[in-house]
């Protein structure tokens, strides 16, 4: 079927679902089943929609006219696939703990798992007290940034806050004061770790709430700076911040920021968590892409073992 076909089929199959009631759809008792797909524990139910099989098998056919698993595996490769940008798009690197990844005939992995061995010590030397606050032990984490530098960490702090046995985790994303001022007047600056996370360290919004918390922590400390650690590729700026190098934790230019929580914009969560249950988190997300690219396209259900 050509692709001009096929939409034209997926508009025909999309007039017929509205018409729908999703209730009369569970008159078939195979329906639950057939319209849900497990994999690597995790399970995913979209029989509750007016979606039927003719309109599945059209979906279908879409992605493989638009080549899609060809798409998929250039990405893993390395190739660059971002063609606004001429980048590579390899997230899956940063929880790819085995093998290499190449990109422009490079092998990025070496890089990625020594900036790892340096979160899980810093995240270590926190959790056990080793790198402390002017006051003492550092209970609280402040993350300060905005988009994927926010929402990614800030999602998956909330969701795995049953694993949580290390600081306290707050995030400031809001350009308004308010943001601000509501999660610094619970904290004290003396036991407060801040990571401002923008790659390249001039994000307005970012650089502004990260000069806000820096003035209030030097009301309490004499060299507020110390308490904090950047994620950023620029040293230059880092440094003129007054965050010292081996504070500062950067990835390459092929991680785009709302897929970024894999790794350093994710140190709030190593820091919550710990680097084990770090690793579980990446290990979780690598089994998903190796279901991702052995699955075959049209089937719904693989089991996946970690």
């Amino acid at each position: 079927m050509s692709m001009k076909a096929a939409w034209k089929r997926l508009a025909t199959e999309a007039k017929a679902a509205k018409a729908r009631r999703i209730l009369d759809m569970f008159k078939d008792e195979t329906r639950a089943e057939a319209f849900s797909a497990q994999a690597c524990g995790m399970y995913f139910d979209y029989s509750k929609t007016a979606l039927d099989s003719a309109g599945m098998a059209v979906l279908f056919d879409l992605a493989e006219g638009a080549n899609v698993g060809s798409a998929r595996d250039a990405m893993f490769r390395g190739e660059k696939v971002n063609t606004t940008e001429d980048r590579a798009v390899l997230h899956t690197a940063l929880r790819n703990l085995n093998g290499s990844v190449f990109v422009d005939d490079e092998d990025v992995m070496p890089d990625i798992r020594a900036t790892l061995a340096r979160m899980k010590a810093f995240s270590e030397a926190v959790r056990a007290g080793r790198f402390e606050g002017q006051g003492g032990a550092i209970t609280d984490v402040v993350n300060i940034g905005i988009g994927g530098s926010d929402l990614g960490p800030r999602m998956a702090v909330r969701a795995l806050a049953p694993y949580h046995d290390g600081p306290r985790v707050h995030f400031i994303s809001n350009v308004d004061g308010a943001d601000a001022a509501d999660v610094l007047r619970k904290l004290d600056p003396a036991h407060t770790l801040v990571i401002v996370a923008s790659k390249s360290f001039t994000t307005i919004e970012t650089m502004t709430n990260a000069r806000t918390v820096r003035h209030w922590m030097a009301k309490a400390v004499i060299a507020p700076a110390g308490q904090f650690v950047a994620v950023s590729c620029d040293l230059e700026q880092t440094g003129a911040f007054g965050i010292a190098a081996d504070r500062v934790f950067g990835f390459g230019d092929y991680v785009g920021g709302r897929y970024s929580v894999w790794g350093p914009i994710g140190l709030s969560l190593m820091l919550a968590i710990g680097p084990d249950r770090f690793n579980d988190f990446l290990s979780g997300g690598a089994a998903m892409d190796a279901h991702f690219r052995q699955a075959p396209l049209r089937k719904t259900y693989r089991s996946c073992s970690r």
